[in-house]
Order: structure tokens, then C-alpha cells, then sequence
């Protein structure tokens, strides 16, 4: 089983989450429009995608997805869920599950004047919002609510330009400044739908905020509802927690997903009074508040698994430890940087020397530990195989490549060395190089490439692997041989 996580960007936990729960029994794939993505470090295999309202999105999910043999996608962003949830058949008839709600249960969720009109006609306690300001200003200066009011995109997320009103003034300036803010962000995209109608005023509630995880089954039925009581917010998410046992919130729950009929999970925001829950907002996706449960014992990730393979759960996977706290930590994340790179194939002999002796010192062991003569090796690599290197914008060496091509009777090439100025890792230069020799292994006719990689260089056969090589068999008592089949990957 391979899952497939769009528009991954910082969700590194989640990650974790599913690879811990399918060990070698699968991959975690995931997706995002940037490759500035700290998930993309710790997934399995990594991909970027058009932007989420460009055409051709779903065509290039299609295809990833049946390329890479995906059973099932799931999205972390509100603005990929209806976009997905439109495809859903689409995905279904690959093979593929997208877990993710049926399109009117996601618009009721990321419209928040849908969220307000639907809860209320439900029944469901709801702080009073307004669409226009004049009727916000009115109700205000009749004493139907009181300053302050919070001044929020009808279409929102991550508290972007989300303000809180003190008075009329600061209200009108608000209103202006949050409607400029939307044009300038990805709120714009679906705040499109209805631009003069794209700001919302709400009444500050006044009571402890918590946060709820209510878990349906892949069935849309209802299984629990996960509460915390929530310590501090940071940037729209919930930054500390502690879960709670709490009767009506778990019946608050219950009875939300009786009328939104989400699949997995529903994100729910409610502040409770002296006398009242509220639901604030809600969310058809893994929220920011998971983790928090997750902490506490709940494994929603080995649940979709199970359901998505129709095995039965037990009830002591989606069941919370009560008074668990917990709190995100900040880490610090040194990303890959995408840099223009230019490969060229040294044809001269003269050219591979002046190479070689460059990057002599960073090959281990070095050609001269190894008493190779530099200039007889980089003959016999001209005559017999390919030398690449890549040079990025200003010139510079960044990687050199040198390869054997010319066993025609097994059809198998060897890669020789592959260095890296140390200047230049993290820039997906090895990566470049490698799936260049291997084009050009598959034209000179090769069906395969073996190379050989030290035991205890851990990295290397990481790196390796995850360009789909194998371990093939023991080379030394100090090495490897791994093979990757070239005419099943090109």
C-alpha cells in the first residue's frame, strides 16, 4: 500500500504518523506546489506539483498515482479538499481511495457563512456573523452585540488577516484592510466565488476555547469525538492542548457528525460559556490539533489503513488518555535549495582529467589510494563510457558522474563514481546526475545499472534507494553491489 499526502507542506508529523503504522508494508508519498517543504525530507519519495487550480493538477495526480501504484490520497489543505473531493470517481476508477468528504460537506466547511447558516439551521449554538458590514454596524449600535468583533475572511485559514475590532472605526479600517489582504494571498482563489461578499463580522465569544477531532470511518459513520481544552495558539493552530473527558463536547461531537457526514476526520473549534458550546469553525481534514490527540493515544493513521483494506478497528485505537498535555516545539529544518544546473558530457580526455583531479579529493577512497592513474582511467572512461558533470549558474563544478556503458553481452551498466562537492549537497545534484547516466544508459541499450556503495556509507544507500536501487548481493567484505532494472523506471 502507497498513500499519498498533497499539499504535504509542513506536516511533517503526519508523515511520521503513517510511515510508523505501514513500516515495509508501503510507502508515504507526498505533494506539494514548492519543493520548500520540510515533509518532503522525511517522506519516501517526493513530488511537485502544478499549482492546485491549474488544469492540468488532477491529470498530473492521475498519472503520479498510477505510476507510483497509489491506494490512497489524502490532502492536508483546505483549498486542495474541493478540488479533490470533485475527482473523487476519477480516482476510484485507477484504484485509487481519495479520503476525503463528499463536495458539500467540505464547502460547508471551508465557507464560513455556510458554516454559520448550516449549523443554525441545525440547531447547533453559533456566534451571531454578519456578510455586511452596514447590518454588522447596525446590529451593533442597536446592542445586539457588543465590540469587540472579529473581522475575518469568509474563506479563511491560518488566521491570515483575520483582525479584531475594538470600535466603528477600527471596524471600517479592518473590513478594507482584510478584503486588500485576501486579493494579495491564495485566499483569493476561492473568495473569487464571491468577492463583494468575502468578508465576514463575527462576535467575540467569551469562554475557554477547545478543540475536537470528530472521527467518522471511511462510511462517513460516526466513531468518537477526541476533546482538549486548548492552553495557546500560535498562528491559527493550536500550539498547546491538554485532552479532557468531557460528556458534552463528546455528544457536540456526535451530533455535528450526524450532519456533516465527513469522512475521517472533522477539525472543530468551539468556545464554551457558562451555559453554551459554540462551534466556531470546522475543518474536513487532519487539523492542526491531531497531534494532540495523536499524544494521547489516538491512532486515526493505523484506523484509515485498516479501513481502507475493510478490517475492523478496535476501539482501543481511537481511544484518548485523558489528561495528556502537550505542546509544539520549534525546530529548526535546513531545506534543500533548488539551484539551476547544467549537465554536459566531457568527451575530452583532457577535459575528464582536469576534472577528476578536481573532485580527486572528495572521492573515498580516492583514485590515488586506489594507485589509478588519472589520466589512463579518464582514456579508458572516454572510450568505453560517459563522463557527466554538472556546473550551476556561475560555472562551478558542482558533481561529476563517470560510468561504463559497454558490456553488450549482459546489457548492464556500471556507474564508476559519483562525487559531490561538499559546497553543493542538498541541491539534488547527485539525483540530476543519476537519472541523466541512466537516460543514457537505456539509449546506449542497457536494461540495468549496478554500482557499488561501502557498507557502513549509510547515506549512500539511502541515497540509492531512493532512486529505486536494490541491494544486489555483497561486492567485498566491505561493500555492495545494487542494481536498479533501467527499462521498467525510464
Amino acid at each position: 500500500m502507497n498513500i499519498l499526502f498533497t499539499s504535504v507542506g509542513r506536516r511533517s508529523y503526519l508523515v511520521k504518523y503513517f510511515k510508523e503504522v505501514m513500516g515495509d508494508t508501503g510507502e508515504v508519498h507526498v505533494a506539494n506546489s514548492s519543493a520548500i517543504s520540510p515533509a518532503f525530507l522525511v517522506a519516501d519519495k517526493a513530488v511537485v506539483t502544478p499549482l492546485i487550480y491549474d488544469d492540468e493538477y488532477i491529470p498530473f495526480l492521475l498519472e503520479y498515482c498510477q505510476k507510483n501504484c497509489i491506494t490512497a490520497v489524502i490532502s492536508l489543505f483546505d483549498i486542495d479538499l474541493p478540488i479533490l473531493s470533485k475527482h473523487r470517481d476519477d480516482f476510484e476508477k485507477i484504484g485509487t481511495t481519495v479520503v476525503v468528504s463528499d463536495y458539500e460537506t467540505v464547502e460547508v466547511c471551508n465557507d464560513k457563512w455556510k458554516t454559520f447558516c448550516y449549523l443554525s439551521k441545525h440547531g447547533f449554538d453559533v456566534p451571531a456573523t454578519f456578510i455586511s458590514l452596514d447590518e454588522a454596524i447596525s446590529s451593533l449600535a442597536q446592542g445586539k452585540i457588543s465590540y469587540p468583533v472579529m473581522v475575518k475572511p469568509r474563506w479563511g485559514m491560518g488566521s491570515i488577516a483575520v483582525f479584531e475590532a475594538e470600535n466603528e472605526e477600527e471596524l471600517r479600517i479592518f473590513y478594507a484592510k482584510t478584503t486588500r489582504n485576501i486579493q494579495n494571498t491564495y485566499l483569493k482563489y476561492e473568495s473569487a466565488m464571491d468577492i463583494e461578499k468575502s468578508v465576514l463580522i463575527q462576535e467575540k465569544l467569551k469562554g475557554q476555547e477547545y478543540g475536537l477531532d470528530v472521527i467518522n470511518n471511511l462510511d462517513c459513520k460516526y466513531v468518537t469525538t477526541i476533546a482538549k481544552m486548548k492552553y495557546a495558539m500560535r498562528s491559527g493552530e493550536t500550539d498547546c492542548a491538554v485532552t479532557v473527558d468531557s460528556p458534552d463536547l463528546k455528544q457536540l461531537g456526535k451530533k455535528l457528525s450526524n450532519v456533516m457526514h465527513h469522512r475521517a476526520n472533522l477539525d472543530v473549534d468551539v468556545f464554551v460559556t457558562e451555559d453554551k458550546c459554540y462551534v466556531l469553525e470546522m475543518n474536513a481534514r487532519f487539523g492542526g490539533g491531531y497531534p494532540f490527540s495523536h499524544m494521547a493515544g489516538v491512532n486515526l493513521p493505523l484506523a484509515i489503513i485498516k479501513w481502507i483494506n475493510h478490517e475492523s478497528v478496535d476501539k482501543e485505537v481511537l481511544t484518548e488518555r485523558i489528561n495528556i498535555m502537550g505542546q509544539k516545539d520549534i525546530q529548526l529544518v535546513r531545506l534543500k535549495i533548488e539551484q539551476q544546473q547544467h549537465i554536459e558530457r566531457l568527451t575530452k580526455v583532457e577535459d575528464v582529467m582536469k576534472n577528476l583531479s578536481h573532485f580527486e579529493q572528495w572521492l573515498k577512497p580516492s583514485l590515488l589510494e586506489r594507485n589509478i592513474d588519472i589520466r589512463d582511467y579518464a582514456r579508458k572512461l572516454c572510450l568505453n563510457g560517459i563522463v557527466l558533470v554538472s556546473e550551476n549558474e556561475e560555472n562551478s563544478s558542482t558533481g561529476l558522474l563517470g560510468a561504463y556503458m559497454n558490456n553488450q553481452e549482459t546489457k548492464t551498466a556500471y556507474l564508476s563514481f559519483l562525487s559531490v562537492n561538499p559546497n553543493f549537497r542538498g541541491q539534488h545534484i547527485g539525483e540530476s546526475l543519476m537519472h541523466q547516466v541512466e537516460k543514457l544508459a537505456v539509449e546506449s541499450g542497457m536494461n540495468s545499472l549496478v554500482l557499488e556503495v561501502r557498507k557502513f556509507n549509510y547515506n549512500g544507500i539511502a541515497f540509492y534507494k531512493h532512486l529505486g536501487y536494490d541491494i544486489l548481493d555483497e561486492a567485498s567484505e566491505s561493500s555492495y553491489h545494487m542494481n536498479k532494472k533501467l527499462k521498467e523506471s525510464i
